[in-house]
């Protein structure tokens, strides 16, 4: 019985990680098209501030 269970659960462990492997490359595709999104947001956001913070630099009257 116990060599049945210790069976089984290598059968799963073992299919498990060839799963994994087999999966590698596709999850650091995915990966690494999350990671670029990110960094295109961040620079969209950051391009959006500044150009905000050069409206409001240049919109506000300077009195001598």
């Amino acid at each position: 019985m116990v060599t049945l269970v210790l069976t089984w659960i290598g059968a799963v462990l073992g299919i498990t990680i060839v799963l994994v492997m087999a999966l590698g490359p596709v999850i650091v595709e995915l990966d690494g098209w999350l990671a670029q999104r990110r960094r295109e947001r961040a620079r969209k956001v950051a391009t959006e501030t500044k150009q905000q913070a050069a409206a409001n630099v240049a919109a506000r009257p300077v009195f001598h």
